[in-house]
């Protein structure tokens, strides 16, 4: 227990003192500690790793809170909740997984071994490989999801990661400022038909409606250009081991 403001706050041993009030115990003993708020998550992160009803998932959000908030290193996290670096490596890996194939993981429709691997996976290609984990042992699955992730790395390595995306790219439409269309309109026009290949007027009203538009060649390959830097980004967020 540590002391507050009004009392005092349970940091571990919250089941031990439902259990004594069941029996109606007047007295249990405690230990009192004076100790900041990382601590107690520290100590309830700890507690929690070798309880049975912790979920999988949520202790990974847990772990990565107290990392973000105290700004430990995975070492330090490690030395401090008594655990390898390679064992909070793994738990912090589940945050990688979809949240929806998270809250499967914490409700153990899939193996966790599984999800640990299903986890180095990127999360635009996990969906494909979900039914797989739940249903392949460790054995089985291992091999298929580590496959994947070589081919991924190799796709990186050569720069050809279009495979990898689910969607593709569409244009989306949206109108530039009164102000832009006023003051580059009439400098860009005769620009705009001739790389629009305007064969007549009917044309240039056309191509100067896409140019409004954004949707003109040269806006649609910036926009295709930016979606793709941002895709590969979101993608190589996710950390993988080979």
């Amino acid at each position: 227990m540590r002391p507050i403001a009004d009392g005092f706050e349970i940091v571990d041993g919250l089941c031990r003192v439902t259990a004594a009030k069941d029996e109606r115990l007047e007295l249990v003993p405690c230990i009192i500690r004076q100790i900041s708020d990382d601590e107690v998550l520290a100590l309830q992160i700890q507690a929690n790793a070798i309880s049975l009803e912790t979920k999988p998932a949520e202790y990974a959000y847990q772990l990565k809170k107290l990392m973000r908030d105290s700004a430990m290193t995975q070492s330090q996290v490690a030395c401090l909740i008594r655990k390898s670096p390679a064992w909070v490596g793994k738990c912090l890996s589940l945050s990688n997984l979809l949240v929806n194939v998270q809250k499967m993981a914490d409700r153990g429709e899939i193996h966790l071994q599984n999800a640990y691997m299903l986890a180095k996976i990127p999360r635009s290609m996990q969906m494909d490989y979900v039914d797989d984990a739940k249903l392949m042992s460790q054995k089985e699955f291992t091999p298929i999801a580590a496959a994947c992730v070589k081919r991924f790395m190799e796709a990186v390595k050569k720069g050809k990661m279009d495979a990898f995306y689910i969607d593709k790219f569409q244009p989306v439409a949206h109108l530039r400022s009164l102000k832009e269309i006023e003051s580059d309109g009439k400098n860009t026009a005769a620009l705009i038909c001739v790389s629009e290949g305007c064969q007549s007027a009917l044309d240039g009203f056309n191509a100067a409606l896409r140019w409004v538009c954004h949707l003109d060649q040269k806006s649609v390959r910036e926009q295709e250009t930016i979606i793709r830097e941002r895709r590969e980004r979101r993608v190589l967020d996710v950390s993988i081991d080979e």
